[in-house]
């Protein structure tokens, strides 16, 4: 059997070459595929590793977060039961806008009631707060000490809050003539337009 060896005759450069540097060569090659196997695959794919891992702890704290929400929830709806109980509670002491007028003239009769004389009653523009408006209503008033001290208690016994404050006294003490002056100042819940038009400002 013949061998037709011409086609070796390509490879006569390479078998010059000393056995040294074959190896050498190799062994840089192999090296520049290990280099490139890990620029273009390895270190990529220990990057999307770690924000895998990155992403998983996130999701779990999350999750444990949820998790606690989630059990609190019972404490929770108690709480909000509460506060509207508290809330209902609150607008059955406030009067609605459309009750300011009588309830003033309560704390006007409650005055009259107790023997005193009003020089000034007169209702001042509301203070809108935050969820509530104050009602204040500007009071100059002449008694005795026991007239204002049983107005000041008829206004406190009323089943709507009233507040009569910055009271300065001036005249007489005991039974003689004393001027009052002051506020009495009542409250109510803003509607819910007036809430949201107070919010978006």
């Amino acid at each position: 059997m013949k061998i037709d060896l011409s086609h070796l005759n390509a490879l006569r450069p390479i078998l010059a070459v000393p056995v040294w540097q074959c190896i050498a060569g190799l062994t840089l090659l192999v090296l520049l595929l290990i280099a490139g196997y890990g620029v273009y695959f390895w270190m990529p794919m220990q990057d999307a590793i770690t924000n895998a891992e990155r992403d998983i702890g996130n999701q779990q704290r999350i999750y444990q977060r949820n998790l606690r929400t989630a059990n609190d929830l019972p404490r929770k709806r108690r709480q909000f039961e509460a506060l509207k109980e508290e809330l209902e509670m609150a607008r059955t002491m406030l009067p609605e806008k459309s009750q300011i007028p009588d309830l003033l003239e309560g704390v006007s009769q409650a005055g009259r009631q107790a023997g005193l004389e009003f020089e000034t009653f007169q209702p001042l523009p509301e203070i809108k707060k935050e969820l509530h408006a104050e009602v204040p209503v500007a009071l100059t008033m002449t008694g005795s000490f026991l007239q204002v001290a049983f107005f000041l208690r008829t206004v406190g016994e009323m089943p709507r809050i009233v507040d009569v404050k910055n009271l300065s006294f001036s005249g007489g003490s005991g039974s003689q003539r004393l001027t009052v002056s002051g506020k009495a100042v009542t409250y109510r819940l803003l509607d819910e337009n007036n809430t949201k038009a107070k919010a978006g400002r």
